[in-house]
């Protein structure tokens, strides 16, 4: 069977022509299994324990995002670097029964770390708008020696367990008010895959204070191999909101609450309709 033919933008040099798959993240990294994807649209309804059903992605989570040239770059400079990152992240895991409580040694490259984790920013990211405001990030990627980011951009990491409530998350940029926490919006994007999820800010602070940051992984040369000091909180990825880390319980807690407090007002709920 002659595999598809799809041509596009690319999502990181901009150039048309012909795209390849992408996977995100790279195969190596645990995405080699068939996947389930829904749009936003439908992951919204979804409750926190209702099992989706949409588009199947046999060889893994991705899409027709880059060029051939991009996708070849950044897959010989950055993935293997990556997936054993994510391996010794999902150890790290294993022999504490997914809750770990202590700072773990993680030996890597942390500069090609993070530059995979911006690669897959530009996939899960519009085509052009994403890459056309933020040249940097492209050089960045492009550049494998390139080292150093402006300070508006931050990247965080937390363990994700990919439990039977925990759902991949690829979400754009998306702006997040929280009067709670602060007056100025959240602009920030995430990818959610175990055993880690990752968060991009810009010129903003997280919505989250427990997460983990890891910019300053942009501060090591290409070729240096490090033991790098971490301790990542376990964060569960159960609505499809960037940024929202309730438990399925406090999902629920939440909704009772908020359904009770509109009864009181006067709202019915809507009666079930027989079939």
């Amino acid at each position: 069977m002659a595999r598809r033919q799809v041509t596009g933008t690319c999502h990181i040099c901009g150039v048309e022509g012909k795209l390849s798959f992408e996977h995100v993240p790279p195969k190596s990294a645990f995405n080699d299994q068939r996947v389930v994807t829904v749009g936003y649209e439908t992951a919204i309804n979804l409750s926190p324990y209702e099992r989706p059903s949409g588009r199947i992605l046999q060889r893994g989570a991705g899409a027709y995002t880059l060029c051939a040239p991009c996708n070849n770059k950044t897959g010989r400079w950055y993935a293997k670097d990556f997936a054993t990152w994510c391996v010794q992240a999902a150890d790290v895991l294993i022999k504490t029964d997914f809750n770990p409580k202590i700072f773990t040694l993680h030996y890597m490259y942390p500069l090609r770390v993070l530059k995979q984790i911006v690669a897959m920013f530009f996939s899960v990211n519009d085509k052009d708008a994403f890459r056309k405001a933020h040249p940097e990030l492209v050089e960045f990627v492009l550049s494998p020696k390139r080292m150093y980011l402006p300070p508006k951009f931050r990247f965080f990491v937390y363990f994700n367990r990919g439990d039977e409530t925990d759902r991949f998350r690829y979400l754009g940029i998306s702006s997040q008010l929280d009067l709670s926490f602060g007056t100025r919006p959240t602009v920030m994007s995430e990818i959610a895959f175990p055993p880690l999820g990752y968060l991009l800010t810009v010129d903003s602070a997280p919505p989250d204070r427990r997460l983990t940051e890891i910019t300053h992984f942009s501060r090591y040369a290409y070729d240096d191999f490090k033991a790098v000091e971490l301790n990542p909180p376990v964060l569960p990825t159960v609505m499809p909101f960037p940024g929202d880390y309730r438990t399925a319980e406090e999902v629920a807690e939440q909704a009772a609450q908020s359904e009770a407090e509109a009864v009181a007002k006067g709202w019915q709920p809507p009666t079930k309709q027989e079939p």
